[in-house]
């Protein structure tokens, strides 16, 4: 099911904050609202770019191919958050994105979104450097994740029911961070 989000939808998420009326108008004009019950995959490790999407309600499990086994759910995606980015570099999909919790998004279509980054550099400023921001911040915790792994070699990894231990008794390294919480959905 789609519609399409008024500006004042725009303006209720963080990753446009500081973007004019005139300047969400447009973006509003390229985007369409989506929902998807949980157990839906909106795409795949390996799939050609496709759009980008902000995660408004409900929640998304990012997960990768492990040769030889499940695959290993690494983060939890919740309102406000970016999904797809790769899509801005015009770079294959870096994981499969599964619906865990009924979700709604903001999809943008890639093509017309950075068309209007490269007439509107305000916008594309903007969007670019929330883009940066995500994944930085995905690199972290994914820095976090290894650390744990390789200080616990017998732990099941990042996607474990509970939090590894540092052997020191205080939390481990990713449990400071936003993990994965939920086995990766078939």
């Amino acid at each position: 099911m789609t519609d399409s989000p008024g500006v004042e939808t725009l303006a209720e998420l963080s990753l446009f904050a500081g973007l004019s009326h005139e300047e969400l108008s447009r973006l509003a004009s390229l985007s369409e609202v989506e929902r998807w019950p949980a157990g839906h995959t909106l795409f795949t490790e390996g799939d050609a770019p496709g759009d980008l999407y902000v995660v408004r309600e409900g929640r998304v499990t990012l997960c990768l191919r492990v040769p030889g086994k499940p695959d290993s759910c690494v983060l939890s995606l919740r309102g406000g958050e970016l999904l797809g980015w790769s899509s801005l570099l015009r770079r294959r999909r870096v994981a499969t994105a599964r619906v865990v919790k009924d979700v709604e998004l903001v999809r943008f279509g890639a093509s017309a979104l950075l068309e209007l980054c490269e007439m509107d550099h305000d916008v594309g400023y903007a969007l670019m450097r929330v883009a940066f921001e995500e994944v930085s911040d995905r690199l972290h915790q994914t820095r976090l994740q290894l650390l744990d792994i390789f200080q616990n070699p017998s732990s099941s990894g990042p996607a474990s029911s509970g939090p590894a231990s540092t052997g020191s008794g205080g939390p481990s390294a990713s449990s400071r961070v936003r993990r994965s919480d939920a086995s990766c959905p078939r």
